[in-house]
C-alpha cells in the first residue's frame, strides 16, 4: 500500500496520507466541482488502510475553507475513523483552524458533536498561519 500527496490549489485540497508514519493531512481548500469525483481514489485507500492500520493513525484537518459536498466527504472519512477506533485502534483527529474564525471552529465542534471519536480542536494563532 503507497502514500498519497495530492499537491493543494486554491480549489483542492493539499492531502497527504502517509502510511509509513501513521499521519494523514488535509489542508487548505476543498470546493472542487465534483467532490465524489476527487474524494474517490482517498476512499478506496482508506478502505484498504482500515484493513492493516499502522498502530497509532493520526488525521489532522487544517481546513481554509470547503464546500457543502467536501463537508460531507470529510464526514465520511470521519466515519471511517471511528469504525476504526471502535475495532481498538489508537486513533488522534485534530482540528486545526484560524483563532479568529468562527465558522471552522464550529465545523470542528459540529463533526466533534456527530462523530464517536474525540475530536482536539486547536486554534491557531493568526501569524501562525
Amino acid at each position: 500500500m503507497n502514500s498519497i500527496f495530492v499537491k493543494g490549489t486554491s480549489q483542492y485540497p493539499e492531502i497527504n496520507l502517509d502510511r509509513n508514519t501513521g499521519r494523514f493531512e488535509f489542508l487548505g481548500n476543498s470546493i472542487p466541482e465534483d467532490a465524489k469525483e476527487f474524494f474517490s481514489p482517498i476512499f478506496d485507500w482508506w478502505d484498504e488502510y482500515v484493513e492493516h492500520p499502522n498502530p497509532t493513525t493520526e488525521v489532522n484537518f487544517h481546513m481554509t475553507y470547503y464546500n457543502t459536498p467536501s463537508s460531507k466527504m470529510f464526514f465520511h472519512i470521519l466515519k471511517k475513523l471511528e469504525g476504526l477506533k471502535q475495532s481498538g485502534a489508537d486513533v488522534k483527529v485534530k482540528w486545526y483552524y484560524a483563532e479568529d474564525d468562527v465558522d471552522m471552529r464550529d465545523a470542528g465542534y459540529d463533526f466533534a458533536e456527530n462523530i464517536a471519536l474525540p475530536i482536539e480542536l486547536i486554534p491557531v494563532p493568526e501569524e501562525e498561519e
